[in-house]
Order: C-alpha cells, then structure tokens, then sequence
C-alpha cells in the first residue's frame, strides 16, 4: 500500500513535517527578509504569505500554521482583529505580533487578544529568529 503524495503548500501538521509559519505583513520587503531569514536560519517552513488582514485569517484557516507572525497595521482587517478571530477559529495557533509599535501594545490587550508573543521589527531578524525559536519550542 503507498503512501499518498504530500501536498503542494501544506501547513497540515504531522509527526515528521517541520514546524510551519505563516507571514501576515502588507510589506512585501517585510515578508521576504523575514522568509528570507528563516529559510536560512531555521529548519521551519514558511507555509504562506499574506498581505492583508482578511487574507491571513483565510490563509490560517487553510493552512493550519503552527506560528502566525502578524503585523499589527494592516489593510481590511488589523493584526489585533486576526489574532482574536484566529484565537476562537484556530486556538492552537500560536500568534506572534510583529510591529514597528511593539511598545504601544500592553500586557492587557494581547493577553485579550491570546497573543503568545509581541516582537518590534526594529529587533532584528536575529532577535527574530530566537523568538521564534523559543515560542515554537515551547
């Protein structure tokens, strides 16, 4: 009996398969130094792309990601409003805000909003790159 194919651009977990990312930022320059940087660094997949607020909670819902790295300010929907549908929708997907205005944010609304993690782009992608780490580690 064989095994049926993998499928083209799965997040779908399973016991062998990396753990999966998916990237919310209307930047396309984001996005891609952060993929980039991942790629590189890490044995993570990054799953997909999204460059709006409606499109990451479909992606997420398609997809089932592990992470979803969020930017707060985005297009149709903003990063908060994703992060609590996808708290309800997809409880299981760990969410981490990536924002110029990480400082803005309080304990309190990400904690409302179930958000597992706040990172400030100004950071770094290598500071990225250990929080995303420790956040999947856990």
């Amino acid at each position: 009996m064989s095994k049926a194919p993998p499928t083209d651009a799965s997040c779908l977990s399973g016991l062998n398969k990396p753990r999966t990312i998916l990237i919310a930022d209307d930047s396309e320059m984001v996005r891609a130094k952060i993929r980039q940087a991942l790629e590189r660094e890490t044995d993570f997949e990054i799953c997909g792309e999204a460059t709006d607020g409606v499109e990451a909670v479909a992606k997420a819902k398609e997809l089932t990601p592990d992470l979803i790295l969020l930017d707060v300010k985005m297009p149709r929907l903003t990063g908060l409003e994703v992060a609590g549908i996808l708290r309800h929708t997809q409880p299981r997907i760990r969410i981490m805000m990536v924002t110029m205005y990480a400082e803005e944010l309080n304990k309190k609304l990400t904690s409302l909003f179930g958000i597992d993690a706040v990172f400030s782009k100004s950071e770094g992608v290598t500071r990225l790159i250990e929080r995303v780490e420790n956040l999947l580690a856990a």
